[in-house]
């Protein structure tokens, strides 16, 4: 088996409302779809989305790399995964998201070729459904209550309350939504970036009574001694997201005591393998990982990630796969939770199918 085509396609799909935070206001998710085709008829899709202002891709740095990288990759056989992997680092550093494209569609085409389900691929079911979340965002505090109410009568085990502006604000918020959610449903607050030091400690501190699960990412990602002294006196446990895209980010951040948590995604760790070294590193220190996804991402990328996430052990934290936000997408049939959980497919591979008529809709330009 060997790979004759690799197709980059982006894409854009409006949202069903403006997702706000702290670094930006999104009304628009821009993704990059990848096609991988082989010499035997096999034909595998992966899919992650784009975002200037978390990772610095773009549409047409996507595209680029895409390109770039095709040349080397056909002929290649797609099973020698660790291989391609590694060549594609070689090829161009970054581009997480590019990356994870490829790799996931590699993984399709590996796990359709076997005839398995991409869990099986991952070594099996370590659990029946998969524990997703709900994002609230904007509005008053009394609005994100309300909608959190919402989101946990719906099913949803875990909410995400953004948070990292007005830290009055914040407070009042989540207090309000803790109350709206009740006990039993997991609280995750994320700042994205959005406090120094001073401000975090007075949010951390005060909404300790809310028992969130942890704060993710309070402050800026580079600011890695500030995030060790929120670690040391913070009453909750505070996570890395933004400042943790890889096993090496995270080794970087345990060893400087710099976080209690870590958030994987695919687009951060350059693909399926990268989340697997990931989980791999925070199992060997104890911590629990949230397997996140994007707000707005496709039913592609979160058939992948649903996969995995249903196969690794350590979900202390449930998962942010979140293809609910979209108003539309470009397979055949949506992947979305039910009662908040997902349900990866039976089928060989990841189990989704794209649409050639929607793909072609939404396709946007480099």
């Amino acid at each position: 088996m060997r790979i004759v085509e690799v197709e980059a396609i982006p894409v854009s799909i409006p949202l069903q409302r403006p997702l706000k935070m702290a670094v930006a206001t999104v009304r628009v998710r821009t993704c990059l779809v990848v096609r991988i085709r082989t010499d035997d008829g096999v034909e595998g899709v992966g899919e992650s989305v784009l975002a200037r202002y978390f990772s610095g891709e773009s549409h047409a740095s996507a595209v680029d790399f895409v390109n770039t990288a095709r040349d080397a990759l056909i002929g290649m056989n797609p099973a020698n995964l660790q291989q391609i992997r590694h060549l594609m680092q070689r090829i161009a550093v970054f581009n997480h998201g590019a990356r994870a494209a490829v790799e996931m569609a590699l993984h399709d085409v590996v796990a359709k070729a076997a005839g398995v389900p991409l869990y099986q691929w991952f070594g099996g079911s370590a659990r029946d459904a998969v524990p997703t979340i709900w994002h609230v965002s904007g509005g008053t505090p009394h609005s994100m209550a309300e909608e959190a109410a919402k989101a946990a009568a719906d099913g949803f085990p875990l909410v995400k309350v953004k948070v990292g502006g007005d830290v009055e604000h914040n407070i009042e918020a989540t207090h309000l939504v803790r109350e709206a959610i009740g006990p039993d449903v997991m609280l995750l607050p994320d700042a994205n970036q959005g406090w120094d030091v001073g401000t975090a400690l007075r949010y951390l501190r005060a909404i300790a009574d809310t028992r969130p699960g942890f704060v993710e990412q309070p402050l800026p990602r580079w600011d890695l001694m500030g995030m060790a002294t929120l670690t040391a006196q913070s009453p909750v446990i505070v996570a890395g997201d933004e400042g943790v895209f890889d096993a090496h980010e995270l080794q970087t951040h345990l060893r400087a005591n710099a976080c209690g948590a870590a958030v994987a995604k695919f687009m951060k760790a350059a693909g399926p393998l990268g989340v697997l070294e990931l989980f791999a590193v925070a199992d060997a220190a104890g911590i629990g990982v949230h397997l996140a996804g994007m707000a707005g991402q496709t039913s592609i990328g979160a058939a992948h990630a649903a996969h995995l996430a249903k196969a690794v052990p350590n979900l202390v934290f449930g998962t942010g796969i979140s293809p609910h936000y979209i108003t539309d997408d470009i397979v055949t049939e949506r992947f979305r939770p039910i009662e908040g959980h997902l349900y990866p497919s039976d089928k060989p591979g990841a189990g989704v199918e794209i649409d050639e008529d929607k793909l072609s809709y939404y396709r946007a330009d480099p």
